[in-house]
């Protein structure tokens, strides 16, 4: 654990789990990081390719997972069908996992998808306005998803009422992807606050919208 690593959301305070720096990488942990590979191609190919050419290190959440292979390759895999072949449409997946990071006050999580979200459609402004609390402005569609998010984070269940919406606007398999993409970011952010995670280098500077109410 001999990162230098500091956590800019809280300046002098150190991450609980540095992230490991990668001549510590056991050939395990590279192995374990495959399911991460995203699909040729994709947006996140794209973004992959892109953070490429500028940095030449892994993130610092993969970084973290690099302690503990086999708790990485078995969540991951789980990750990978979330992210990459998930039945949602890629726009509604972002719109979860950053309104999750919001509520969760998550803001690693929340910056590394922001970028994410634009790649696949969302404005500056619409991922600016998944850190408010309030829903107003949105169309019925993303409403809806930020509603259900909402409504699993605040009572730890869906109401009637959004169930049925959720099941006349999506099958069987989206409403099950939909929750267990909530799920398994909300791990992530919870994960993250509690190892105290920095943000990676290139991204500092970078957090909340400043009007944000944390």
């Amino acid at each position: 654990m001999s990162s230098s690593a500091e956590n800019t959301n809280n300046p002098g305070r150190r991450p609980r789990i540095a992230p490991l720096e990668l001549p510590e990488w056991t050939t395990e942990a590279f192995a374990a990081m495959e399911p991460m590979r995203p699909p040729e191609g994709s947006a996140y190919d794209k973004r992959k390719a892109d953070r490429k050419q500028q940095v030449r290190r892994p993130n610092n959440a993969l970084s973290v997972l690099a302690h503990y292979p086999e708790l990485a390759n078995a969540f991951l895999a789980f990750n990978r069908h979330l992210l990459y072949f998930n039945t949602l449409p890629r726009r509604a997946i972002e719109l979860v996992v950053l309104r999750v990071a919001w509520l969760r006050r998550s803001e690693y999580e929340w910056v590394q998808h922001s970028a994410a979200a634009l790649e696949v459609g969302l404005t500056a402004d619409e991922v600016d306005r998944t850190a408010a609390d309030s829903i107003e402005g949105w169309d019925p569609a993303d409403a809806l998803v930020l509603r259900a998010v909402d409504e699993v984070h605040h009572n730890h269940r869906w109401s009637d009422a959004i169930w049925d919406e959720l099941a006349e606007a999506y099958d069987t398999r989206q409403i099950m992807d939909l929750l267990f993409t909530v799920g398994a970011y909300d791990t992530l952010a919870v994960a993250f606050n509690c190892f105290d995670l920095p943000l990676d280098p290139e991204l500092e500077g970078k957090g909340f919208p400043a009007d944000s109410e944390r």
